[in-house]
């Protein structure tokens, strides 16, 4: 198992502030490639994303993370889980009825429909498709990498194996 720990520059100062700024970083880029997935609503865009991850949920804990989520192939509207307006809501700590307008303007825009019982959602390959897959996992790994990079570049990625004895010490 490893540990990371906070490392210190060749000065002794704690990294831990500029790998903080270096994650803002990047989480602030995700939700900018989220919002452009929907014309720049920024709340819209991770209500996409969220339905994506969660239609997908089941088949990438059964055949493995990179079986589905290259954008080279997509798995069949069939196997995709239908998700409820709620099971976002909450996931996303949104109140249900601003949800459920933007899943209503999903529907209306195509980039979602109703699948399963009681009107639940998913998005479909076809609008997977619209959107530019290959274009949306570069530009996401590439800012991931600018993070993996920037946290190396201060020093923040240093680690250490440890055993499992001393494993009880991290969690208490």
């Amino acid at each position: 198992m490893i540990k990371f720990e906070p490392a210190v520059t060749r000065t002794g100062r704690d990294v831990r502030l500029a790998a903080v700024r270096h994650g803002w970083s990047h989480v602030l880029r995700s939700i900018n490639m989220a919002a452009s997935l929907t014309d720049g609503d920024v709340v819209r865009g991770i209500i996409l994303l969220s339905i994506i991850h969660a239609n997908t949920a089941e088949l990438r804990t059964s055949k493995g993370d990179h079986d589905y989520d290259t954008g080279n192939h997509l798995p069949d509207d069939s196997l995709r889980t239908p998700v409820s307006v709620y099971a976002i809501a909450k996931q996303l700590a949104l109140p249900y009825e601003t949800v459920r307008r933007h899943i209503a303007r999903l529907v209306e825009d195509g980039r979602c429909t109703k699948a399963g019982p009681r009107g639940r959602i998913i998005v479909p390959a076809s609008a997977i498709l619209e959107m530019r897959p290959e274009a949306f996992l570069k530009e996401s790994l590439e800012s991931l990498q600018g993070l993996i990079g920037n946290l190396d570049r201060i020093g923040a990625l240093r680690s250490q194996t440890f055993h499992d004895s001393e494993q009880s010490s991290m969690i208490g």
